[in-house]
């Protein structure tokens, strides 16, 4: 006899990061407002305060952006099923002014409830984007000017 396996259905996510830990309860309600369970998102929040710099920092590892942030800046992902339900969680973002978002697919919904997990697959796309950006063409050096040019003399 064999065994069943159940097996997550591999979801979609939406993650953005927000100015402040105080937006979370304004951001839940505007996702449940706009039809999401909660159990459809996930909201990062920290138990102990974390210093600017280490945020700064893990934010540039995350998102490779310049920005200093806050002390008690928020990550929230939230799991997409169709084209209407990405409309409504990127209209959520937007209104809760979002500094960054990342749509990641095929992730299994469980894993993205570790931020550290999220980060690795931000960084590893941020990376092969790097990789896999077009072909830069290079002139012959022989194509260039061809004729001596000679400044102030007279011939």
């Amino acid at each position: 006899m064999y065994g069943i396996f159940k097996h997550e259905i591999m979801a979609t996510i939406i993650t953005g990061l927000f100015n402040s830990q105080s937006q979370s309860k304004k951001i839940s309600e505007d996702l449940e407002h706009a039809g999401f369970n909660d159990s459809d998102y996930i909201v990062y929040l920290h138990t102990e305060p974390i210093a600017k710099e280490v945020k700064t920092s893990i934010w540039r590892s995350f998102f490779n952006d310049e920005a200093s942030l806050e002390d008690d800046s928020l990550a929230v992902s939230v799991k997409v099923t169709e084209k209407d339900s990405i409309e409504k969680a990127n209209q959520v973002f937007a209104d809760n002014k979002v500094i960054h978002q990342n749509l990641i697919e095929n992730i299994e919904f469980k894993d993205a409830q570790s931020l550290d997990y999220i980060k690795r697959i931000v960084a590893l796309r941020a990376k092969s984007e790097i990789y896999s950006s077009p072909e830069v063409k290079h002139h012959d050096p022989h194509s260039g000017i061809n004729s001596e040019v000679n400044f102030g003399k007279d011939e």
